[in-house]
């Protein structure tokens, strides 16, 4: 995993995004309204992603929890 800083990793990652938003309106010549409504777009699918992950690692949080509350029951002897 990468031992940098997580807000420096964040800003590097924001600077990128930013960089390309610029190099892609240069070479389309497309107006920022129009790149709003692009990147909005975008943002939504990445919240959406993001919801599902939450999602997922929730579930797997819960499943793991059950496993090990079910390891650690006495077992009953009939």
């Amino acid at each position: 995993m990468n031992e940098r800083p997580l807000v420096l990793v964040m800003e590097d990652a924001k600077n990128v995004l930013l960089n390309t938003v610029i190099t892609i309106k240069e070479q389309t010549g497309l107006p920022s309204s129009i790149l709003d409504g692009i990147v909005s777009g975008i943002l939504a699918d990445l919240r959406k992603d993001s919801c599902s992950e939450i999602s997922l690692a929730a579930a797997r949080e819960r499943q793991a929890l059950m496993e090990k509350e079910a390891k650690s029951e006495p077992k009953k002897e009939e």
